[in-house]
């Protein structure tokens, strides 16, 4: 890659090759970037270029590497105010701690998120990342938990399809029988 590309074009060039599967260009491109927009104190595209680094270093299954690119990139999110992106961080590393059967830790990033998104007003991904940890509860067999995540999950989307009502429905009807009401 050459260095004579602007961060952006190196950011855009690491999107390309991303969605290209080559995760291993991906990730050496998004590095220059992260370091060049670092360069220029845009700690916002920097912490995305981070966070997009973390991503492809998860499916690389370079777990250790992953969390700590991750947190830098929260970190940095947070440090910004930036709460939608601290937010899409905090769910990426709730994937990858659920990935690593890290259940509390994903739990509380799922959680973390799914506030932060709804205090943002970005309801469909709150309902994503309610999703997420309803599926992760499912897999571990926790079905009364994952019956009110995937509630919560439906009720903080800002339109449902006609079959979503009837889950919301079934899961309602459902949450009853559970508790014995």
């Amino acid at each position: 890659m050459s260095n004579s590309l602007s961060p952006q074009e190196l950011k855009d060039e690491g999107l390309r090759l991303f969605q290209q599967g080559k995760h291993g260009q991906a990730l050496s491109t998004f590095e220059q970037a992260a370091a060049a927009f670092a360069a220029q104190d845009d700690i916002g595209n920097q912490a995305e270029m981070l966070n997009n680094m973390g991503v492809i270093l998860r499916v690389q299954r370079q777990m250790d590497t992953a969390v700590t690119t991750l947190t830098q990139a929260a970190n940095l999110f947070a440090q910004l105010g930036d709460h939608a992106r601290h937010a899409q961080t905090l769910g990426n590393l709730g994937d990858l701690s659920a990935q690593q059967k890290a259940y509390t830790d994903a739990a509380r990033h799922y959680s973390n998120a799914a506030a932060e998104f709804a205090q943002c007003g970005e309801k469909e991904k709150q309902a994503q990342v309610l999703r997420a940890l309803s599926l992760m509860e499912l897999r571990r067999g926790q079905w009364l938990a994952a019956v009110m995540r995937m509630e919560e999950s439906l009720l903080a989307r800002p339109r449902l399809t006609l079959s979503q009502h009837l889950f919301k429905w079934l899961l309602r009807f459902a949450s009853k029988l559970m508790h014995g009401a």
